[in-house]
């Protein structure tokens, strides 16, 4: 069966879930009958004939970008990566060189290339698939580029292809969506499937809400000011922040939680900052709790990389900035019984929701939890919080441009 596998306008013009259904299903026969039917002809031609030594250009650099190089060296070879602003400083991107988009041209028309997008932003894409389009060369997204080249597994679950997952698992996705409590979260829930099934983002663009919506502004439940927040992962105090102009500051008590000692450093600044702000008028207190959050307790390799990178290992390696964390349960080291719950623990949020299980029993904090991590993620988290208790109202938004930041809401 032919699918196009660029074909979401319609999807933008209505809302209906139902019609994505449709389309997931069809999407999920042609993966069936053949695993790159997402990947241009043309890609999978020239890599067929030219195998490893076929010439690839990576278009833009961004966190997909690296994930690419460390994944793809190996398979393919990497010829230049297009960044205009950097072609000419002498500058190379592990051990590639910068190239302009005229660079690019030239080289196109020189010898069969195919071009890979390293870049998040909608705005990146489309500059980079016009000029594709343009000079004819075959130009695939990141998760395209991952079925495309078979990387299974891959060493960063985050950017793993969910294909084969998603088509095995269709009955349980049709199940959480008649679970889920509106109908914006059924077709966000379809929308995000059929983005990771196609490798085609612009499912996730028609769904998707600003980045600023993330947590605390989805529409699904609105924040009181005398909330008791458990920010886990809390990373640099971009959602203690968010928080605090969601309440207009005034809470309860922030307890932030992160193992990174890079930025333990930044959000012990935040809290000092926070406390000597004189126009403040109901000051909360504000906790920095030093730890990674489990389902127990002990220690675990941790690499601390600051911002959105810091990560826990499951064994240690030979890097200066991997040292072990102290791992605790939430249920153990909060003082008293949040309201709020927010996860972003880069793929530790089924096992941090396992030692948060007294307090979702018994005192039912709304819960905002990354789904994004892990392709089992949407599935598994929320059977998790049902066995738990059953009273919960379910949501699903997505918060960015890309594959990243879709999030589950339990109200």
């Amino acid at each position: 069966m032919q699918f196009n596998y660029n074909s979401s306008t319609e999807a933008v013009a209505s809302a209906d879930y139902r019609k994505l259904q449709v389309r997931l299903a069809q999407a999920a026969a042609a993966y069936r009958d053949n695993p790159r039917f997402c990947v241009p002809t043309l890609a999978c031609e020239r890599l067929d004939a030219a195998g490893s030594q076929i010439k690839v250009v990576v278009l833009g650099v961004s966190p997909f970008a690296h994930i690419f190089f460390s994944q793809a060296q190996s398979r393919v070879h990497i010829v230049g990566v297009v960044d205009d602003f950097r072609a000419g400083t002498g500058e190379t991107f592990y051990g590639c060189p910068f190239i302009t988009s005229q660079d690019f041209e030239a080289l196109n028309r020189r010898e069969p290339i195919v071009a890979i997008h390293g870049c998040r932003t909608d705005v990146g894409r489309r500059y980079f698939k016009r000029l594709c389009l343009r000079i004819g060369v075959p130009v695939l997204s990141y998760e395209q580029s991952v079925r495309w080249l078979a990387i299974d597994p891959c060493t960063d679950a985050r950017v793993a292809d969910w294909g084969g997952y998603i088509v095995e698992h269709l009955e349980s996705f049709a199940a959480l969506s008649e679970r889920l409590d509106d109908e914006y979260s059924r077709y966000t829930l379809y929308s995000v499937l059929l983005a990771h099934l196609t490798g085609d983002l612009e499912w996730t663009l028609a769904a998707g809400k600003p980045y600023s919506s993330l947590y605390f502004r989805s529409g699904l439940f609105t924040l009181g000011q005398n909330e008791r927040f458990a920010d886990c992962g809390a990373s640099i105090a971009e959602s203690t922040s968010a928080f605090l102009d969601a309440t207009d500051g005034v809470f309860e008590k922030i307890w932030l939680i992160e193992p990174d000692e890079v930025n333990q450093k930044t959000l012990t600044t935040f809290i000092d900052t926070y406390r000597s702000q004189p126009s403040v008028l109901a000051k909360g207190e504000i906790e920095l709790l030093k730890y990674a959050i489990a389902d127990g307790d002990g220690e675990m390799p941790f690499l601390h990389e600051g911002g959105h990178n810091g990560h826990l290992l499951t064994a240690a390696t030979g890097l200066e900035n991997c040292r072990p964390v102290a791992i605790r349960r939430l249920d153990d080291i909060l003082d008293q019984a949040p309201t709020l719950i927010k996860m972003d623990i880069e793929g530790a949020e089924l096992g941090a929701l396992k030692g948060a299980s007294r307090y979702i029993a018994e005192a039912r904090p709304r819960l905002a939890i990354s789904a994004y991590h892990g392709q089992s993620d949407l599935l598994e988290i929320p059977r998790l919080i049902e066995s738990l208790r059953g009273d919960y109202k379910i949501g699903l938004r997505h918060h960015t441009e890309d594959r990243w930041d879709t999030c589950l809401y339990f109200y």
